[in-house]
């Protein structure tokens, strides 16, 4: 059989068994499919307009299910890594589509959990890995608490996990602190920082369980932590700071012993950016005296004014 009579075969047939999975399951696969295919592309599009500078983590971004660059950072330092495990794990997975993992469990094949408080996102996460027949990922629907993170680490198999991941728009610093406090050292964590809180203070909201940005304010800006109190955290951990992404919303955090030395030396990262992205009640259009529309400029200081009455917590020690 000639080589483009099988791939017509192969084609045909891939499109039976996809087409055939949409009718059985209400369409939910052909969504996934889609999605995943578009992220794929885009992936393959940005990552080939790349021109990598070794020092410089900024040249390394490419997006295909991360929102911002973080898929191409996370896929580099990985790279870099002189011992793997090839696990992660992500607090805050969302549809298992649009993370910071999706990544390396899609295209990598990683092994990891994706831990998700919100019950259907959870659903749609598990047919995601599904169909993509990731079995070696596990989805836990588990709201994150200090309390309970210790069970919730029992999926990871590992002490130091290739990729940790917090993101939850709430209280990350006390649940990836109490992570730390419990033994695990990740080679490389990935967390979100909130630039409202400008590039110098060190400072996290207060701990509540209950925490919800929706609901802590009405301009959505008052959640997690600042750059600075990751840093304090962190680099008291022994952990060194390699950049934040260019739209401003993640920190990426590395364990020097297991990058070659003169690799970490050498990076040059970008140390704060303003969160380019996110619409809320200082960003968004308004209308002016003169009846036009106008866009405010993304600028942590106008953005703080908004919630500086809300309670910070000082973070002074990693400890």
């Amino acid at each position: 059989m000639k080589g483009s009579d099988l791939r017509s075969k192969m084609t045909r047939a891939l499109k039976f068994i996809f087409g055939r999975r949409a009718l059985l399951r209400g369409g939910r696969c052909a969504d996934i499919q889609r999605r995943m295919a578009t992220a794929f592309g885009r992936a393959a599009a940005t990552a080939a307009a790349r021109k990598i500078d070794e020092t410089r983590p900024l040249s390394w971004e490419f997006s295909g299910f991360s929102q911002h660059g973080e898929d191409g950072i996370v896929d580099y330092l990985c790279t870099r890594m002189t011992t793997r495990n090839r696990y992660f794990v992500e607090i805050g997975a969302a549809d298992g589509l649009q993370n910071c993992s999706a990544w390396i469990a899609l295209a990598r094949r990683f092994g990891g959990v994706m831990i998700e408080g919100n019950p259907d996102l959870s659903r749609y996460c598990v047919q995601v890995l599904r169909e993509a027949k990731c079995h070696n990922i596990a989805v836990v629907n588990q709201v994150v608490q200090r309390d309970n993170i210790e069970s919730l680490m029992k999926q990871c198999p590992y002490t130091d996990p290739d990729v940790f991941i917090i993101d939850i728009d709430g209280i990350d610093y006390y649940i990836l602190e109490r992570v730390l406090e419990l033994g695990f050292r990740p080679k490389l964590i990935v967390v979100e920082y909130n630039s409202v809180f400008g590039p110098d203070q060190a400072v996290t909201v207060p701990y509540d369980e209950e925490f919800s940005r929706h609901a802590a304010h009405p301009s959505l800006l008052y959640y997690g932590v600042s750059i600075a109190g990751w840093r304090t955290l962190l680099e008291a951990a022994g952990y060194v700071f390699v950049t934040v992404e260019s739209n401003g919303t993640n920190a990426f955090f590395v364990q020097p012993g297991v990058f070659p030395e003169a690799f970490v030396d050498a990076l040059q990262g970008t140390t704060f950016l303003d969160n380019a992205s996110d619409r809320n009640g200082a960003t968004a259009p308004y209308v002016d005296e003169s009846g036009d529309s106008v866009v405010p400029k993304r600028d942590w200081k106008a953005q703080f004014e908004r919630i500086k009455d809300k309670p910070l917590v000082a973070v002074t020690r990693g400890e």
